[in-house]
């Protein structure tokens, strides 16, 4: 009897906590936010890594043996695109874009309401909240494969004092660890062109979407205009880098039920926006 008083005062605690859009993924629960991590109400607990991030992998699917971005191109990678003047430089040389207006959307898309999330994936080491992100008024979750670029996004978060208002995890973007319909809007900024499976990634950002929800976000392409084309044909030989081409990005988001879809090439570098059908 004590310790069905003891369960159940358990399962209590964790009703009265935060709620997160995270899920179990032992029970499909939702995840709320307690003293010790994430805990569902049927007891499941993930604790928060001491590099500050929750490990949200699927238990049934192997991690990348090697972490591409804890080599020394990933810290080129994070130095260049996080530090602005420099980047916007690089980006106008290579891709033939001014991404002064890709940081002006990132910062656009994290102007949140209280009650409101959004998901940034992958989130790096933090660019969408690099300046501060003095929009967010709600929940951003932020969700990599890479332990590197999590200890750099939780580090920049501390920089900015931003709290529990940025929850990071580790997790899989082709099968994310949230509940279906629970997120306002996806960013995903540089991101499709490392993820192979780009047609499941799209379909995790339509489920985990609300209806009306917006996706909005960045993506290099191999169809761009020339000399920037032969750049990303260059790039094309790293193993991990596998763009699309415009039409592909098109054709996969009338797949998944994104309407009022735009996107626009500048250079080598594809804007795009959506939103997922009520």
């Amino acid at each position: 009897m004590a310790g069905k008083t003891r369960t159940d005062a358990r399962r209590q605690a964790v009703k009265r906590s935060q709620p997160t859009p995270f899920a179990c993924w032992f029970c499909a629960e939702r995840l709320r936010l307690v003293a010790a991590g994430l805990a569902c109400r049927n007891g499941h607990l993930v604790p928060e890594q001491a590099d500050g991030f929750f490990d949200l992998w699927p238990p049934d699917r192997k991690a990348p043996a090697i972490d591409t971005f804890g080599t020394p191109l990933g810290w080129a990678y994070d130095l260049g695109v996080n530090n602005r003047t420099l980047a916007r430089l690089t980006a106008s040389l290579e891709w033939g874009t001014d991404v002064t207006r890709m940081y002006g959307l990132m910062e656009e898309a994290l102007k949140l309401e209280p009650g409101q999330v959004a998901l940034d994936v992958p989130v790096g080491g933090g660019t969408s909240f690099g300046e501060g992100a003095p929009g967010l008024r709600g929940l951003l979750v932020g969700i990599d494969l890479s332990p590197v670029m999590l200890r750099r996004a939780a580090r920049r978060r501390a920089r900015h004092r931003l709290g529990k208002r940025v929850l990071l995890a580790r997790g899989d973007a082709t099968r994310l660890p949230l509940v279906a319909g629970s997120v306002d809007r996806v960013l995903c900024f540089n991101g499709l062109h490392v993820i192979p499976d780009r047609g499941a990634a799209m379909a995790e950002f339509a489920r985990v979407l609300k209806p009306g929800g917006e996706l909005v976000g960045t993506v290099l392409v191999s169809d761009g205009p020339a000399p920037f084309s032969g750049v990303v044909g260059l790039e094309r030989l790293a193993s991990f880098f596998v763009p699309p081409t415009t039409g592909e990005l098109r054709s996969l988001a009338k797949r998944f039920g994104f309407s009022r879809w735009e996107q626009d090439l500048e250079g080598a570098l594809l804007y795009f926006r959506g939103e997922i059908r009520p």
